[in-house]
C-alpha cells in the first residue's frame, strides 16, 4: 500500500498493513451501511496506515467531529475514531446528541487504547448506553519512513515532566513489545535517562509476562538504544539546518505532508495532476488555495535533498535544472529514431522530475527569503556562543536587548533556555535577572510559563556539574572546521553542533563503546543501564526468525540498531543517524523511533501551554 515504508531489514511496511488490517476487520464486522466520525489529529493518522479507497471501495464516508458536521439520515451504523483524550469526549457526546435517530448503531474505536477516564466521563454525559460496542486499535507506532516510526504523542515530554502523568511512557513500553512481535526479539538493550528506563522496565516486564515473546528467537534488530529527551535539552532548542529541518521549522511536516499557499508554484503544476491528486484522490479536508506536498522517501528527490545542509541543497537543484534543461533542449533532428524513441519513453519520467524540481526549488525559494534576514543570522550567531560556552555565566546582551524590543517570547524563552542548557543551569543571580526582565516586559503571566519550563527542567540553577562544557570537549559537540558540503562529519547538521544524541549513538557504535561511554555520561541527568535479554550469536549478527544463516554471514551482516527518543526528535538527529548509517565503516542500519518529531517551536510550544 505505501511502497516507500518498503525495507529489507525492518520492514516497516508490515507495521502499517497489520494496522490497516485491524481496522478493515472491525469495519467489516459491523454489518449495514457505515459513516466514520474523526476526531481532527485522527485524519493525518489514518492516512499514514490506510488509503481512502480503502474506505471509498467499501462505501464509507469520512466526516470531521465537528459541531457543525451532519451525517446522513439512510446511514445505519455511526463509527467515532478518536484519540483516548477525555476532552474529546465532550466534543463526541455532543456530536452524537445532535445526530441521534432511532434506530441507529453507535460505535466507538480508541486509538491506541480504551480508558476507563473516558468512558467515565461518557457515563457521565450519559451518553454511554448509546454505543453498541466500543472497540481499540492498537496503533502504538505510525510508520513515517522506511527508518522512521513514531507514536504522534506531541505532549509527551510535557505530560512526564510538568504534569507527573506518565501514560505516554507505558504506551511506548507497550509499542516496544509490538515491535518485538512483529520483528523478534532484542537481544541488546542500552539506555540513558529516567524515562528511557521507565519505558524499558515495563517494556521488559510485559515481554515477560507474554512468554512466548520473552523465549522467543532473536529477530531482525540486534540492539535497542533508548534515550531520555531530558539528557539533550539542547539539541530540541536549536535551529536545525537541513533541508528538512528548516521545511519543518517554517512551515511544519504533518504526517509527511507539507501544506503552503498555491501561488508560489507554477500554475501547470497546480493544474495537472498535482502531488495531491496523485496519491490522494480523496481528501477529508480540501482547500484550493493550497498545494500539499508529499515529503518521503517515495519522493526521489526529495530522499536525495531532505538530510543535506540547505546550503548544498541549493547547489543540488541548480545541477538538477541543468541536467533537466541539458536533456530537454537536445537537438532531436539530429537524433536517430532509435534514440528519439528512447527519449520518448523517457519523456513521462522526465516531466516528473521536471516538476518535483520545481516544486522544491519554490520551496527553496521560500526558505531562502526566511533565512536572509538579520533576525536569523542574528538568532544563529548567538545560539553558536552559547554552543561553544562563550559568557554563558552572565546575563547575554543580546537576549536582554531582544526583552527590551519586547522580541517574540517564544524565541526569547528558546534562547534563554538554549544558555541554561549549554552552562548546565544559571546561577541564581541570572534567572533571577532574566524572570524580573521579563516579568516586567511580558507581563506577570510569564511567571506560570517560566514555571512549566523550570519543571520540564529547560531552566535551573546551576550544580557543580557542568556536563555539556565537559561532553563538548570530549565527545566534540562543536566542531570549528566543519564542512556543510560533501560533510565527513554529523555536525553539518547544525554547520557547527553535533546532536548530543546522535554523538553518542556514534561512540556507542565502536567496540565496548557504550562501556567507554558510561563514564563520560554519568553527569547528564537519569540512569544509565545495558540489559540483555537471550543468549548472542556471533558479534552483532543477525537473522530472520527460523533461518540458520553461517556464522560467518553473521559477523559481516550489518547490524541493525533500534534508537528510541523518549520525549521527541528533530529531524536534524534523525539526518545525522542517517549519515552515519551511510558510511560504510559502521557498517550499520538504524530504525529511528520517537514519541514525535519535534522542532524548536512545537517543543516549546508544547511546554509553554497551560
Amino acid at each position: 500500500m505505501f511502497p516507500y515504508l518498503r525495507s529489507q531489514r525492518v520492514n516497516l511496511q508490515l507495521l502499517q498493513e497489520t494496522a490497516a488490517r485491524e481496522l478493515m476487520q472491525n469495519l467489516d464486522s459491523i454489518e449495514g451501511s457505515k459513516i466514520i466520525v474523526l476526531d481532527e489529529s485522527m485524519v493525518g493518522h489514518l492516512e499514514l496506515v490506510t488509503k481512502p479507497e480503502m474506505f471509498t471501495d467499501r462505501g464509507i464516508k469520512l466526516i470531521a467531529l465537528k459541531p457543525e458536521s451532519r451525517t446522513p439520515k439512510d446511514v445505519q451504523n455511526i463509527i467515532y475514531i478518536v484519540h483516548t483524550q477525555v476532552k474529546l469526549m465532550d466534543q463526541l457526546a455532543t456530536h452524537l446528541k445532535d445526530n441521534n435517530q432511532q434506530g441507529r448503531q453507535y460505535y466507538i474505536f480508541f486509538v491506541p487504547r480504551r480508558s476507563c477516564l473516558c468512558i467515565k466521563h461518557l457515563e457521565n454525559l450519559d451518553v454511554i448506553n448509546a454505543f453498541t460496542h466500543i472497540y481499540e486499535l492498537t496503533w502504538n507506532f505510525f510508520p513515517l519512513d522506511s527508518d522512521v516510526v513514531s507514536m504522534e504523542m506531541p505532549n509527551a515530554y510535557r505530560d512526564v515532566s510538568i504534569d507527573g502523568d506518565t501514560t505516554a511512557l507505558f504506551q511506548a513500553s507497550i509499542g516496544l513489545v509490538q515491535l518485538q512481535r512483529l520483528y523478534g526479539r532484542i537481544p541488546k538493550i542500552y539506555g540513558k535517562g529516567v524515562m528511557a528506563q521507565f519505558v524499558w522496565d515495563h517494556a521488559k516486564q510485559l515481554a515477560i509476562d507474554e512468554k512466548s515473546l520473552y523465549n522467543g528467537d532473536k529477530g531482525a534488530i540486534d540492539q535497542l538504544i533508548l534515550l531520555d529527551r531530558g539528557i539533550d535539552l539542547l539539541s530540541p532548542l536549536a535551529t536545525q539546518l537541513t533541508y528538512e529541518g528548516l521545511i519543518d521549522e517554517f512551515y511544519g511536516i504533518h504526517h509527511n505532508k507539507l501544506t503552503l499557499p498555491a501561488e508560489h508554484f507554477p500554475a501547470y503544476i497546480i493544474s495537472g495532476s498535482s502531488t495531491a491528486g496523485s496519491e490522494d484522490p480523496e481528501r477529508l479536508v480540501g482547500d484550493k488555495d493550497r498545494k500539499t506536498i508529499f515529503l518521503h522517501s517515495g519522493k526521489p528527490l526529495y530522499a536525495e535533498l531532505r538530510n543535506k545542509n540547505f546550503n548544498e541543497v541549493r547547489i543540488l537543484l541548480a545541477r538538477k535544472v541543468k541536467d533537466i534543461q541539458a536533456q530537454m533542449n537536445v537537438n532531436r533532428q539530429e537524433q536517430t529514431v532509435q534514440e528519439i524513441k528512447s527519449f520518448v519513453e523517457r519523456l513521462p519520467q522526465l516531466m516528473e522530475e521536471k516538476k518535483e524540481t520545481s516544486v522544491h526549488t519554490a520551496i527553496a525559494g521560500l526558505i531562502d527569503e526566511r533565512i536572509n534576514v538579520y533576525s536569523f543570522s542574528d538568532d544563529l550567531a548567538a545560539e553558536q556562543e552559547f554552543m561553544i560556552c562563550a559568557d554563558i555565566d552572565k546575563s547575554s546582551a543580546y537576549i536582554e536587548d531582544q526583552i527590551a524590543r519586547r522580541a517574540e517570547l517564544r524565541n526569547v524563552l528558546r534562547l534563554i533556555c538554549l544558555q541554561c542548557a549549554a552552562a548546565s543551569g544559571f546561577k541564581e543571580r541570572v534567572l533571577n535577572s532574566y524572570k524580573r526582565e521579563l516579568a516586567q516586559v511580558y507581563g506577570l503571566e510569564v511567571l506560570l510559563t517560566i514555571s512549566h519550563l523550570e519543571k520540564a527542567g529547560l531552566l535551573r540553577t546551576q550544580t557543580e556539574s557542568r556536563a555539556y562544557a565537559v561532553l563538548r570537549k570530549t565527545l566534540h559537540l562543536t566542531v570549528d572546521d566543519s564542512v556543510e558540503i560533501n560533510p565527513k562529519d554529523i555536525s553539518y547538521v547544525h554547520s557547527f553542533y553535533a546532536p548530543l544524541t546522535a554523538r553518542l549513538v556514534e561512540h556507542s557504535l565502536k567496540p565496548l563503546g557504550w562501556q567507554t561511554l558510561k563514564s563520560q555520561i554519568n553527569n547528564l541527568p537519569g540512569p544509565t543501564f545495558e540489559d540483555f535479554q537471550v543468549q548472542l550469536i556471533g558479534i552483532g549478527g543477525r537473522h530472520a526468525v527460523g533461518a540458520t544463516p553461517s556464522e560467518s554471514s553473521l559477523m559481516h551482516a550489518r547490524r541493525v540498531v533500534l534508537v528510541f527518543f523518549v520525549g521527541g526528535c528533530t529531524f536534524a538527529e534523525i539526518a545525522a543517524l542517517r549519515f552515519l548509517a551511510a558510511q560504510e565503516d559502521n557498517n550499520v542500519e538504524f530504525v529511528i523511533a520517537t514519541t514525535k518529531v519535534i522542532n524548536k517551536h512545537s517543543f516549546l510550544d508544547s511546554l509553554m501551554s497551560s
